[in-house]
C-alpha cells in the first residue's frame, strides 16, 4: 500500500457540457480492488440496458488496480464498454504507462460520456481536465503524427500517456482499437469506434505525484518471495 493511495477517487468526464467531476468510491475499490471488478461495477451503474453503443450516453470506462504502479508486470489498464460490434459487452486491456499514469494522478477509474460538438483530445492530470480543440487532428492518416503533435503539445514532467484513434474509430469501424504508447493497443471489440462517436479523438493522463510505500522492507519481502515461487 501506499501512503497517497488507497484508490478512491473515480473522474466523470461530460462531453457534451465540457464539464467533469470526481466522486470518492472508496466502497467500490474496497470491495472490487479495482480493475475489471471497478469496471465492470461502474459499466453497470452508467450503461442502461438497450443503450447503443455508439450513442452519446453510452460510456466509456478505465480502471486500475492497487499493484498498478507498485509491483513489476501489473501494467495493465481495463477499458469497459459496450461493443459496438457485438452490442454485448466489451472489455480490453492494455499495457504500457497507462495504469502508472492513472494512479500517479490520484486516479482509480475514469468513466467518459456524451459527445462533442467538434473533435476534441482531454488532458488528465492531479489538478484536473482540459478539453483541446482536435480539429486539425482528425482525419489525418498517420496515428503516430497525431501522437508526435500531442507529444510536443502537452510536455510535461512525470509519466505521461497518450490514448488516441485513427481513421478506423473516427469512422466508426465496428472493430476499431485505440493506441497507447505507440505499440500498444485497446484492441477488439470497437472501443476505438466508441470514441470516435464521442468525437474524442485522444486521452492525454499526466501523472505526476509519486507513490512512496509505507513499508519498503515489507514490500521487498513480499516481492521476493512471489518471484521465488
Amino acid at each position: 500500500m501506499t501512503e497517497a493511495s488507497v484508490l478512491s477517487k473515480v473522474l466523470y468526464v461530460d462531453l457534451s457540457n465540457k464539464r467533469y467531476w470526481i466522486k470518492d468510491r472508496g466502497d467500490l475499490f474496497k470491495e472490487r480492488l479495482g480493475g475489471t471488478g471497478a469496471a465492470i461495477r461502474l459499466l453497470k451503474e452508467e450503461c442502461r440496458e438497450g443503450t447503443d453503443p455508439l450513442a452519446p450516453e453510452s460510456p466509456i470506462i478505465l480502471c486500475v488496480g492497487y499493484l498498478n504502479g507498485i509491483f513489476p508486470l501489473a501494467s495493465k489498464t481495463v477499458a469497459m464498454f459496450k461493443s459496438p460490434l457485438t452490442k454485448n459487452l466489451g472489455e480490453s486491456h492494455a499495457g504500457g504507462r497507462c495504469g502508472v499514469a492513472m494512479r500517479m494522478a490520484g486516479l482509480g477509474g475514469i468513466v467518459i460520456k456524451g459527445k462533442s460538438e467538434i473533435p476534441v483530445y482531454l488532458v488528465v492530470n492531479d489538478e484536473g481536465v482540459r478539453f483541446k480543440d482536435a480539429s486539425a487532428l482528425w482525419g489525418m492518416s498517420s496515428s503516430s503524427t497525431v501522437g508526435r503533435i500531442i507529444r510536443e503539445r502537452e510536455a510535461g514532467a512525470g509519466i505521461r500517456a497518450i490514448m488516441r484513434i485513427g481513421r478506423a474509430g473516427e469512422n466508426l469501424v465496428s472493430y476499431a482499437g485505440v493506441i497507447t504508447e505507440t505499440f500498444r493497443h485497446f484492441g477488439r471489440l470497437g472501443l476505438g469506434a466508441v470514441f470516435g462517436s464521442k468525437k474524442l479523438k485522444a486521452i492525454v493522463i499526466h501523472g505526476r505525484t509519486s507513490l512512496t510505500l509505507r513499508d519498503a522492507r515489507g514490500y521487498r519481502e513480499v516481492y521476493e518471495e512471489l518471484f521465488r515461487s
